[in-house]
C-alpha cells in the first residue's frame, strides 16, 4: 500500500499529552464483519514466544533502539541494580541484556543529563560515580511513558505479521 493512499487519524490518548496515531486506509470505512479483533488471551498467547526470547535473552537488539531510548532503559537498570551501579558497569549491562555495543561518549553524557535534571543522583567513589534515582516518580512516570509507547509499536508490529 502506498503513502499516497493512507491517512493519519487520531485515535486517542495513549498516557500523558500526545495523541495515538494509526494509519489506516483512505476510503476504508467499515471492517468486514468476518475479521473479528483478536481476543486478548489471543494477543498474549501469540506473544509469549516472543516474551520467552526477550526474557531468555535470545534477542538482540538494534544498537539504535537503544539509544533512542537509553535514558530510560539507564534509569530501569538502576532502578533493579542490586548494588552499585557505575557507568562502565551500565554498558556491560546493556551489552548482556540487549547486544548493543554503546560507547562512553552515547552513555555518560545521559547520565550526566539525568543527574543535571535532578531524576538521578550520583556519589563520588575512590575511582568511580556510583549512580542512584533521585525522583522515584519522575523516572517511574518517563519509564512507564516509554513502555508504553513501545508496547503500542510492537503490538502494531506483531499483528501486521497475520497480514503478510
Amino acid at each position: 500500500m502506498s503513502g499516497d493512499n493512507l491517512r493519519r487519524v487520531t485515535t486517542g490518548k495513549m498516557q500523558g499529552q500526545n495523541a495515538d496515531e494509526r494509519v489506516t486506509p483512505l476510503g476504508e470505512t467499515e471492517r468486514p464483519e468476518s475479521h473479528d479483533p483478536p481476543s486478548r488471551d489471543a494477543i498474549t498467547e501469540s506473544l509469549d514466544p516472543v516474551i520467552d526470547d526477550v526474557v531468555g535473552g535470545d534477542i538482540a537488539v538494534d544498537d539504535g533502539l537503544v539509544t533512542q531510548s537509553l535514558e530510560e532503559l539507564l534509569l530501569a537498570m538502576i532502578a533493579v541494580a542490586d548494588g552499585g551501579t557505575h557507568g562502565t558497569g551500565l554498558m556491560e549491562e546493556l551489552e548482556a541484556q540487549f547486544g548493543a555495543e554503546l560507547s562512553p561518549g552515547t552513555v555518560y553524557p545521559r547520565l550526566h543529563e539525568l543527574e543535571a535534571d535532578g531524576t538521578l543522583q550520583m556519589h563520588e567513589l575512590v575511582q568511580t560515580k556510583q549512580y542512584g534515582i533521585a525522583d522515584d516518580a519522575a523516572a517511574k512516570e518517563q519509564i512507564a511513558t516509554s513502555a508504553y509507547q513501545h508496547l503500542a509499536l510492537g503490538l502494531f508490529l506483531h499483528a501486521s505479521l497475520d497480514a503478510l
